[in-house]
């Protein structure tokens, strides 16, 4: 055999098992990056043990793991410091008369807002020098800490300062200046509290949590967690009383006086915590709204649900779409159901036309719900005849010159007084007639 030949086949294969084990350790490498990659889940709070608990979504069920380091923060719309004294936040539970009651640890509190894009560094920048102004959205709020105080820069893009609410407005004070820091250009957020609550508060059941953390195999390391409470209305249950959910936008709102009225005593009544907007919403969120229904004393026996008004500017495609995953989830619960059909957009807005060339209905436009919304709806519920309808549009349509008249006439999709509680006392002879079917 030539020498040089040997040699060759040699270096060949040395360099072959090289190149392998390159291979596997840039997969070994990547796998592992993957195993701890960054991950923000969104949930129901389950029980799990006392090193964690689980999230639950409509993606699944999600093991979370929490340590001595783990950030616990609780979820605050900003108008609830609106005339804030001391150190008591009463936290108004969305869509309930439940009031929680938090202390808050005394001592200085350190806010900080953080510009989340680069792009909008300058604007911030200048809209503090020139009106003393620093917006509330993304406010971090440490309690009992004080924290080295900054402006935002490039090297950093978070303002940091001494947070005052018992200023009118809420100030933020950095090295000494004073800062209006509120929403005085409109619009509503939410603020992070630190230090008010700790894991040992992730109660199931009661709290929704956002967690910011790494995926490390089957478990979610939390870094932080962010609590919502969404109260529970299953403990004020009468255990005798079946339960019904209403699901729907802010006209369900409107009708909630009413319903409540006219079903009183003969259930216990709960609507989500929130306004339930668009259909999409519906789909992200349904899961989180019918709670941990499979446990005793919190299942349902009736649900009604609607998304529209919301909706009115989406395609035939995706509405249907989502209202056909939002039933799937309905229809896990066993309960009877209950599709409300959306209430019109009266004649003070401008007429409905037909569809945009990209298939979007024409928006807020009277007689958007009678020519798509509705037919859209009915066409998937149709598939589906175990669920009943209750016909709120068609109602409003027949007493159109009677209690509705005023309605129909202006320019606003909402109800007030007699007009609202009538909605909702048609929504409850309905409950009342599929229990007793």
């Amino acid at each position: 055999m030539n020498p040089n030949n040997e040699s060759f086949h040699e270096n060949q294969s040395a360099m072959i098992r090289k190149n392998i084990i390159t291979i596997v350790l840039l997969y070994l490498l990547s796998y592992q990056c993957i195993l701890s990659e960054p991950i923000i889940i969104e949930g129901l709070v389950i029980p799990r043990d006392n090193q964690g608990m689980y999230v639950r979504n409509p993606d699944g069920q999600f093991a979370i793991d929490w340590t001595k380091d783990t950030k616990v923060a609780l979820v605050v719309n900003t108008r609830l410091f609106n005339g804030g004294q001391g150190n008591i936040l009463d936290y108004q539970v969305h869509s309930s008369k439940e009031i929680i009651r938090f202390a808050l640890p005394k001592g200085p509190v350190t806010g900080v807002v953080e510009v989340r894009h680069k792009s909008q560094l300058e604007s911030k920048l200048k809209e503090a020098r020139e009106e003393n102004w620093i917006g509330e959205y993304d406010l971090r709020l440490f309690f009992g800490e004080s924290l080295p105080q900054q402006m935002a820069s490039t090297d950093d893009p978070r303002f940091i300062g001494l947070w005052d609410p018992t200023t009118n407005p809420r100030t933020l004070s950095i090295n000494h200046k004073q800062f209006e820091c509120s929403l005085k250009k409109g619009g509503q957020t939410n603020a992070l509290l630190f230090n008010v609550l700790g894991t040992e508060d992730c109660k199931p059941f009661i709290n929704r949590a956002r967690i910011v953390g790494q995926r490390k195999g089957e478990v979610i390391h939390a870094s932080e967690i962010h609590l919502t409470p969404i109260g529970d209305q299953a403990a004020l249950d009468d255990s005798s009383l079946p339960r019904y959910l209403f699901i729907g936008d802010s006209v369900s709102g409107n009708y909630d006086r009413g319903l409540r009225k006219f079903l009183g005593g003969k259930f216990n009544l709960h609507h989500p915590p929130t306004n339930c907007g668009p259909s999409d919403s519906g789909v992200n969120n349904v899961v989180d709204w019918l709670g941990a229904y499979d446990q005793p004393g919190r299942h349902w026996d009736v649900i009604s649900f609607n998304h529209g008004h919301w909706d009115s500017k989406n395609n035939k495609t995706t509405y249907q779409g989502n209202l056909e995953k939002i039933i799937t989830e309905l229809k896990k619960t066993k309960a009877k159901l209950i599709w409300v059909t959306t209430c019109p957009v009266p004649n003070g807005y401008p007429p409905a036309g037909d569809l945009r060339k990209d298939g979007r209905a024409p928006g807020r436009t009277a007689g958007v719900m009678r020519k798509f919304l509705n037919p859209w709806a009915l066409e998937v519920i149709k598939k589906h005849p175990e669920i009943s309808i209750c016909d709120q549009w068609q109602f409003v349509k027949d007493n159109g010159a009677g209690i509705y008249k005023e309605f129909w006439s202006g320019k606003d999709v909402h109800f007030r007084g007699n007009p609202a509680d009538k909605l909702g006392e048609l929504l409850g002879w309905h409950v009342l007639g599929i229990i007793n079917h």
